[in-house]
């Protein structure tokens, strides 16, 4: 069984790389209106708050998504199950699931805006970042079972 982890975590890798590029691009699309959103936050609360939440959604998907690929990437390389790459997998798991829930808290209700296009890509490229982050909790969960599963037996 712990024989399928060091592919388990190619995978974890993969998608992580795969995720970075979507969240690139979204962030690249999402900086080309950063100029006028902080014009209008000098103006409105509401605007600096959502240029904000804006700013830390993203990065917190980022920073999971980066974080899942460190890890998996070192994972892939790592022996035999012990508990500290139990938790590791834990917390990869709880990580990508924080992320998922914060960008989509903040990123659900958004509607697209006509005539707008980079912000509308960069609103479906967050939507495709959440996807990512939820393919990874679960890949995360399984080899966190797994490498549980070679503690164990």
């Amino acid at each position: 069984m712990t024989t399928l982890l060091p592919a388990l975590h190619g995978v974890q890798a993969a998608l992580s790389a795969y995720g970075l590029y979507i969240a690139y691009h979204s962030i690249t699309n999402l900086h080309k209106y950063e100029e006028k959103s902080e014009k209008a936050a000098k103006y409105s609360n509401t605007a600096a708050h959502q240029l904000h939440k804006t700013r830390t959604t993203q990065a917190s998907g980022t920073v999971a998504i980066l974080a899942s690929l460190a890890t998996s990437t070192y994972l892939i390389f790592s022996a035999h199950p012990t508990p500290t790459l139990l938790a590791l997998n834990v917390a990869n798991a709880a990580a990508t699931l924080a992320a998922r829930i914060h960008l989509q808290n903040f990123w659900k209700g958004k509607a697209k805006v006509p005539f707008v296009e980079g912000y509308n890509d960069a609103i479906s490229q967050t939507g495709a970042i959440m996807q990512q982050l939820a393919v990874l909790t679960g890949v995360w969960a399984l080899s966190a079972g797994l490498t549980l599963a070679g503690l164990v037996l």
